[in-house]
């Protein structure tokens, strides 16, 4: 089971359940980076922050890095398994998670992991934000998966990263349209990294799945 920090709302009732993020951080970062991005959602979402398990001195990733191309595609397809089964592990765990309203959210490494997760898990998770991230091209070859279909997608990006180019986000944008996917598409004057206007379209586009004006679901 992987590491993880998890941040329920305070102040929560008795039988009350939120929706739930699961967040995956970046290569060279930890549990810290994406709960840091999404700490202004707390009040109505529990977060679960996770830690990769692959180190690189003080730091993780979730998969080993290559110089250039793909990713070795069966340790992420094996580390999206474990993902897959980790989030299922948890949502028994915590009676304060909607089973029904579980989303993904990514950057770089983590928005890489998630396209995976999504390609073959993604039927039963609501929706996926994908920040700083690319497509591993040996998921184009494999079937559709036809459970995604008006699935939501975030796309944020950097005009200046020089990391992952942002023709990168495009290739996403395309690969989920095409198995009928509503994309939302942003880029943002910023590096390889995640800014304030791209955290506040991100607040807001979580924010868009909640009823009744923001509060959370009841039992």
């Amino acid at each position: 089971m992987y590491a993880y920090d998890i941040y329920e709302p305070i102040g929560r009732k008795d039988g009350q359940i939120f929706p739930v993020i699961f967040a995956l951080h970046g290569f060279g970062g930890d549990e810290l980076d994406m709960a840091g991005r999404l700490e202004l959602l707390m009040d109505r979402f529990v977060v679960v922050s996770m830690r990769g398990d692959v180190e690189y001195g003080p730091t993780y990733g979730f998969y080993h890095m290559v110089t250039e191309g793909d990713p070795n595609a069966r340790e992420v397809d094996y580390t999206s398994l474990r993902v897959a089964e980790f989030i299922d592990e948890v949502c028994n765990d915590y009676v304060s998670i909607d089973k029904n309203q579980i989303f993904l959210a990514g950057f770089d490494q983590g928005a890489v992991l998630t396209i995976s997760i999504m390609q073959s898990y993604g039927g039963q998770y609501k929706a996926a934000a994908l920040l700083s991230g690319r497509l591993p091209h040996y998921l184009e070859e494999r079937p559709a998966n036809l459970m995604l279909k008006d699935k939501r997608i975030f796309i944020g990006h950097g005009i200046e990263d020089a990391v992952i180019q942002i023709a990168e986000a495009e290739e996403i944008s395309q690969f989920f349209q095409k198995m009928g996917c509503n994309v939302e598409k942003h880029s943002y004057f910023v590096g390889h990294n995640v800014n304030e206007a791209e955290e506040d379209d991100l607040y807001s586009w979580f924010e868009s799945f909640l009823p009744n004006q923001n509060q959370p679901v009841k039992k």
